[in-house]
C-alpha cells in the first residue's frame, strides 16, 4: 500500500508523553487551521500553528511541557522537533475563537542552563563546546541532556583561547565563542531518544531537483543591495599623540594617515567601483599600524578584497517530491540549482532559509545565499541579466506568434501543476474520510465528532425567509433549537408564535431539529410544576417526540437567589417532562449560574460563556456567541451527539 504525501504533525504532554495526532496526513478531522515552519542555516527551526476549538486537543497546549514533532511519512523523514513556547488565545469581531502557538526547536534547551565565568587556554575548539555542554547537562533534566555527535569545526592552529561569559545562557556562549567567530552551523538533532549536537563548518547536501521556470517555480525575486560598498576609502593608522603646553597628553590627536605616500591625499578610490556606483566614502582604522607606507598596504588590500554587495534570491516553488516518489525532498542547507530564463538567472546556491506551509506545499518560499560578492561577479549577473533581456527582445520580435503560444502553453502547465496538486489533495481528504468512517462504524454510520455547531431560535429572530435558514447551514450551522414556551397557563401562558415556521425552514434547510426550551419563570415548587405542564402541553401538540432535547433556560433576573430553593425548583419542573417520557433534559443557563445560583441535576448541560477561549469543563454544549456571522443569533459548539 502506497503511503499518503503529507505531513503529520504529533504532539506530547511531557517528554515521555503518549503522542496524539496535532495534524494528520490522513484524517481530516484532525486538521490545523494554519501551520509554517521556518527553517534558516543560521539559526534553530520555528514552527507556528494555529488551532481552533473544535479540535480534540484544543485545551492541552502548554509552553514548555508540549513537544511537538513534524515528520514525512512517505519520506520516512523527520523535519522538526521541539516544544512549545508560547501560544496566544484570540477572538475576532465575528466571534471566532482560535489558538495560535509558536514552537522551537531542540536548540531552545541551550537556553535552559547558564555558564560559570571560567578561562580556557590550550583548547581545541571540540573541547571547548564539550565543557560548555557537560556544563548544561549538569544543570537540566536528563531529557535536555546532549552527547556531542559531529564536530569538525576548527582554525588553523586547533587551539583556541576564550572566557566562558557568566552573564549568558550556553546558547549564547556557543554563538558568541565559537559559531560568531570560527563561523560554522550546529544542529541538535534526536537519534533514538538520545540528543546529538553536531558542529561542522557547514551542514548542507545536495539536491536532486532545480527550480525552474514552467517547471515548478511558482515566483522569483532578486535583491542587490550595495548600501555598504565603499568606493573612497580614508585609511586611518595609529593615533599621534600631542603633548599640551604643560607636558601633558589629554588633548584630541590626529590618526596617522597616508598623505605623505600618497600624493599628498589622505584618500583611496576604486575607479571600477566609483564609475557603477558612484562616490561613497568610509574610513576604516588599524591603531596597530605605525607608519604610512604599511597603512597604505592595508588600505589597498581593504578595497580590493571587499565583498560589499549583498546578493539574494528568493523563490517560491512547487516540491515535486509531493508528486514523485522517487525525487527527494528540497532541504534547508540543500545546494540546489535554479533557472529563470526571463530574469536571466542561473544560479547554483546554497539555501540558507526556508518557509514551509504545511497545509498547502505550493505556499512554500525558500531564500538562497545571501554572501556578498565582489564587483567583478556583480558585473557578470548583470551582463547576463542583460543578454537575456536582449534575447527576450528579439525572440518577441522575431516569433511573436510562437512566444505567445509557449507562454500560453507554460501558464496551462503551471495550471496543471495546480489542479493535479488540487485533484490529489482532495481524493486523498474524501478517501481518508471514508476509511475513518469505516473504521469507527463497521461500515454502517459515518462516525460522530464533536465541535459541531447549532442555533437558537425565539420569536425575537423574527419571521426570516427559507434562503435565510440555507445561508445558515451552508455557514457551517448543523442543528437548532427553539424556544416553546414561557411561564405557565395560569401566568403569562407565552406561546412562541413563529415555532412551526422556524422549525419547519431549520428542517428544509437540512439542519437537525434538537429540540425545544421553556423560559423559566417560576417562584415556588409548585409554580414549576406548572410550568412544567403548560411545557408539556406544547410539547404533545406540536408532536416533538419523547426522544427530543427538553431545555429549562434558567437565566432570568427575577429567579429566587436562594440555591436550595432555585434548585428544588428546577428539579420539579424535569420531573413533570420524566414522568411523561422527555428523559433527555438539559439546563441552559450561564457559566456563572452552574454551581452558584442552583445545582443542575438535568441529563445535559448547556452553558453560555461568550468570548471564552475555550469550553466550559462541564458542557455538553457551550453557547459561544450570540452575535454569528456578525449577526444578533446565539450560536453554540456541541460536545455530545444528542445535539449535533
Amino acid at each position: 500500500m502506497a503511503m499518503t504525501k503529507g505531513f503529520r504533525i504529533t504532539i506530547r504532554n511531557g517528554w515521555n508523553g503518549e503522542e496524539k495526532v496535532l495534524n494528520s496526513d490522513i484524517f481530516p478531522n484532525y486538521r490545523l487551521v494554519s501551520a509554517v515552519l521556518s527553517k534558516s542555516t543560521s539559526s534553530y527551526d520555528t514552527f507556528s500553528f494555529t488551532i481552533d476549538p473544535t479540535h480534540a486537543l484544543y485545551t492541552e497546549i502548554e509552553p514548555y511541557t508540549c513537544f511537538v514533532k513534524i515528520t514525512r511519512p512517505d519520506k520516512n523523514m523527520t523535519l522538526f522537533e521541539g516544544r512549545v513556547l508560547t501560544y496566544t488565545d484570540s477572538m475576532d469581531s465575528s466571534g471566532t475563537v482560535g489558538k495560535q502557538a509558536t514552537c522551537e526547536g531542540l536548540e531552545g534547551f541551550l537556553h535552559d542552563s547558564v555558564q560559570p565565568w571560567r578561562e580556557f587556554h590550550n583548547t581545541t575548539p571540540k573541547d571547548f563546546l564539550q565543557s560548555l555542554i557537560t556544563e548544561h547537562n549538569k544543570q537540566v533534566e536528563s531529557y535536555k541532556q546532549i552527547t556531542l555527535g559531529t564536530v569538525t569545526v576548527t582554525n588553523s592552529t586547533d587551539n583556541v583561547y576564550r572566557y566562558a561569559d557568566d552573564t549568558k545562557d550556553t546558547y549564547d556562549n556557543i554563538q558568541d565563542k565559537l559559531i560568531s567567530r570560527l563561523g560554522g552551523e550546529m544542529r541538535i538533532r534526536n537519534a533514538d531518544g538520545k540528543l546529538m549536537l553536531d558542529y561542522e563548518p557547514e551542514i548542507s547536501s545536495d539536491c536532486s531537483q532545480r527550480i525552474e521556470l514552467a517547471h515548478n517555480m511558482v515566483s522569483s525575486s532578486r535583491t542587490v543591495d550595495p548600501s555598504e560598498i565603499v568606493t573612497v576609502l580614508k585609511p586611518l593608522g595609529a593615533t599621534q599623540e600631542r603633548q599640551n603646553n604643560d607636558g601633558s597628553t589629554d588633548v584630541s590627536s590626529p590618526h596617522l594617515t597616508i598623505a605623505s605616500v600618497n600624493n599628498g591625499s589622505d584618500y583611496l578610490r576604486d575607479e571600477a567601483l566609483i564609475d557603477q556606483f558612484g562616490i561613497h566614502v568610509k574610513t576604516e582604522t588599524w591603531e596597530d599600524v605605525t607608519t604610512p607606507q604599511a597603512l597604505l598596504a592595508k588600505g589597498r588590500a581593504f578595497l580590493n578584497a571587499q565583498k560589499a554587495i549583498k546578493y539574494q534570491i528568493q523563490a517560491g516553488y512547487i516540491d515535486l517530491s509531493f508528486l514523485k516518489e522517487t525525487i527527494g525532498m528540497i532541504e534547508c542547507g540543500s545546494y540546489v540549482s535554479i533557472v529563470n530564463q526571463l530574469e536571466g538567472l542561473y544560479a547554483t546556491e546554497r539555501i540558507v532559509a526556508m518557509s514551509l506551509d504545511l497545509l498547502d506545499v505550493a505556499n512554500s518560499t525558500l531564500t538562497l545565499s545571501d554572501n556578498p560578492i565582489d564587483l567583478d561577479t556583480y558585473r557578470l549577473q548583470k551582463r547576463s541579466e542583460t543578454d537575456a533581456q536582449k534575447a527576450l527582445i528579439n525572440r518577441l520580435i522575431m516569433r511573436q506568434s510562437k512566444i505567445n503560444k509557449e507562454i500560453s502553453d507554460l501558464s496551462k502547465q503551471n495550471q496543471q501543476l495546480s489542479d493535479n496538486y488540487n485533484k490529489m489533495s482532495s481524493d486523498y481528504a474524501k478517501l481518508s474520510e471514508r476509511v475513518k468512517q469505516l473504521e469507527n462504524s463497521g461500515g454502517n454510520t459515518p462516525a460522530w465528532t464533536s465541535g459541531s455547531k447549532f442555533i437558537d431560535l425565539s420569536s425575537n429572530n423574527g419571521s426570516q425567509a427559507q434562503s435565510w435558514y440555507d445561508n445558515l447551514y451552508q455557514s457551517g450551522v448543523k442543528g437548532l433549537m427553539i424556544k416553546l414556551t414561557e411561564g405557565s397557563a395560569t401566568g403569562s401562558a407565552y406561546l412562541n408564535p413563529l415555532f412551526d415556521e422556524q422549525k419547519s425552514r431549520g428542517i428544509t434547510a437540512k439542519m437537525k431539529f434538537i429540540g425545544a426550551f421553556h423560559y423559566f419563570l417560576a417562584v415556588s415548587v409548585s409554580d414549576a410544576q406548572a410550568e412544567a405542564q403548560w411545557f408539556l402541553s406544547k410539547l404533545k401538540a406540536k408532536g416533538i417526540p419523547t426522544s427530543a432535547v427538553v431545555s429549562c433556560d434558567v437565566e432570568d433576573g427575577s429567579l429566587t437567589k436562594d440555591k436550595a430553593a432555585l434548585t428544588a425548583e428546577v428539579d420539579a419542573f424535569y420531573k413533570v417532562l420524566t414522568d411523561a417520557g422527555y428523559t433527555n433534559t438539559c439546563d441552559y443557563s450561564s457559566a456563572s449560574w452552574f454551581g452558584s445560583r442552583f445545582d443542575s441535576h438535568a441529563k445535559y448541560k448547556w452553558v453560555a460563556s461568550w468570548g471564552a477561549s475555550s469550553k466550559p469543563a462541564i458542557a455538553d454544549a457551550w453557547q459561544y456567541t450570540d452575535k454569528y456571522n456578525g449577526a444578533i443569533l446565539d450560536c453554540s459548539y456541541s460536545y455530545n451527539q444528542i445535539f449535533v
